[in-house]
């Protein structure tokens, strides 16, 4: 009934390329259902092949297999298949907005899909038109709401470059404005429309990367989302990725242990890595290594390998478990690629030959999950007097981050300064970070001048492991302010 009624406020020309099957079908492509999906596209493409809207939805099975499971051997079939798709799109005879629309998003599919598999010339190349072709229909058709969507979250990824990259994508066409992005991704969320639950989803994401006081609303996103569609593995995959991020762990497994399971569903290996991430966290080592297995089993892509690896030695050691450990230790520089920040971070680790100190090393896990008590105690078993810098720094810094999370500012503010100060001439990745928080927090004090100082001083150091990163987060909450 609400779909009906969500077609019903379609204009005429919406309703006739984007009908009952081609909803139907879309919906089924969220929830990563890709062969009832097939069904129903095919169906509406044997009685209506000049359909736009129904090839644009096609494309997402393309796409979401790629995406979600990073099989290179199929790679070049489904990347082929797309390029046919948008052919196709482009012959058609219509000059509707739809084919505009449906031209655009199928070459930003394209392009993510060649950027996942390093492809990156050519994808940087595929996301300027499809870029371009936004801005095209944002200005002939500034009503025409689906559009927001993805126009709405480019503008904020590139809103978000830092100054000294920006003038090559001014160079190149590509003008961003996290203002206007978000205004863009809000409306397209708010507003009924047949792309409004993707934007719903992209829009709490960026709401909470924006601006981390924005954390509680877009956690009520996601959850309400997942109590209209409780069946949706992209939304449990969302819900995990917001929670987690937010250090709310509890929440974020109870989503994966809720997640439907059967067969109708694509395989989503990554989502037995983010679970091993968060059994980890807790202190449930058995059940980290058996998901980070699973993923490592089930996982056909190249990211997330060094990590995955890297991990299981972490909850080997815990474990106590020191074979183990070293073997999985020994496999972080032989397997994978670092691309990804997670994959270079244990890449670092291992080829410093870094040697883990264990009340360190839980109070760290344990803060990264929310657990802040127990973090705060097993800090309390490690005497730091005589340590060296890093040491120190690690020290202090997760102790600011543990008082944060306890919502003690006075205690946190002090030991983001002394990590700052600690960490002086070095490259050690704890002082951006502890500036990035000390922006937040002075932020969320309504003490502007101090959030920006710190904000810009997160962006101003050099060579660290999350400098793409954090560069992005300062560079996005400067622009809230």
């Amino acid at each position: 009934m609400l779909y009906l009624l969500l077609l019903s406020t379609l204009p005429l020309h919406a309703v006739s390329v984007y009908n009952t099957t081609t909803l139907r079908a879309h919906q089924e492509y969220l929830k990563l259902k890709i062969g009832t999906a097939e069904q129903l596209v095919k169906q509406e493409l044997q009685q209506n092949p000049a359909n736009a809207a129904a090839l644009l939805v096609a494309n997402y099975g393309d796409f979401l297999e790629l995406c979600v499971q990073q099989d290179a051997t199929n790679y070049d079939a489904l990347l082929q298949s797309q390029e046919n798709r948008l052919l196709q799109i482009e012959k058609l005879k219509s000059n509707s907005t739809w084919k505009s629309y449906a031209q655009a998003e199928v070459k930003m599919q394209i392009g993510i899909s060649k950027l996942l598999f390093g492809n990156k010339l050519s994808a940087a190349w595929d996301i300027r038109q499809a870029y371009l072709q936004y801005a095209f229909i944002a200005r002939r058709h500034p009503d025409f709401i689906p559009n927001k969507k993805t126009l709405g979250m480019l503008q904020v990824l590139i809103g978000s470059v830092p100054d000294n990259y920006r003038w090559f994508l001014n160079i190149i066409g590509m003008k961003g404005s996290i203002k206007s992005g978000l205004s863009n991704l809000r409306t397209a969320a708010t507003q009924e429309n047949p792309f409004q639950e993707e934007a719903q989803l992209m829009y709490a994401i960026t709401l909470q990367l924006v601006d981390q006081e924005n954390e509680r609303q877009a956690i009520q996103l996601i959850e309400s989302a997942i109590k209209i569609q409780p069946d949706n593995l992209l939304f449990r995959f969302a819900a995990m990725h917001l929670l987690k991020k937010t250090k709310h762990s509890e929440q974020a497994l109870r989503h994966f242990l809720n997640r439907p399971v059967s067969s109708q569903y694509l395989k989503f290996p990554y989502l037995q890595h983010m679970a091993a991430d968060l059994y980890l966290y807790r202190g449930d080592f058995d059940k980290s290594v058996a998901h980070n297995l699973t993923f490592l089993k089930q996982h056909k892509g190249e990211h997330y390998i060094k990590a995955a690896h890297f991990k299981l030695y972490l909850a080997y050691y815990l474990g106590n478990h020191q074979p183990q450990a070293l073997w999985y230790y020994n496999k972080v520089s032989e397997l994978g690629k670092e691309e990804i920040e997670e994959d270079k971070y244990a890449a670092k680790y291992v080829m410093n030959q870094e040697k883990p100190i264990k009340p360190l090393l839980l109070a760290r896990l344990q803060s990264d999950g929310g657990y802040y008590k127990e973090a705060l105690a097993a800090l309390r078993a490690l005497d730091t007097t005589k340590a060296a810098t890093p040491v120190q720094a690690e020290f202090t810094y997760r102790k600011a981050r543990i008082f944060h999370g306890l919502q003690d500012t006075i205690q946190a503010v002090k030991f983001y300064k002394n990590t700052i100060a600690i960490c002086d001439d070095t490259n050690l990745y704890f002082a951006p970070h502890a500036a990035l928080q000390l922006g937040y927090l002075y932020k969320e004090q309504k003490q502007e001048a101090l959030a920006k100082v710190y904000f810009q001083k997160a962006m101003s150091y050099k060579d660290h492991e999350y400098k793409n990163s954090i560069d992005a987060k300062a560079k996005l909450a400067l622009s809230a302010l």
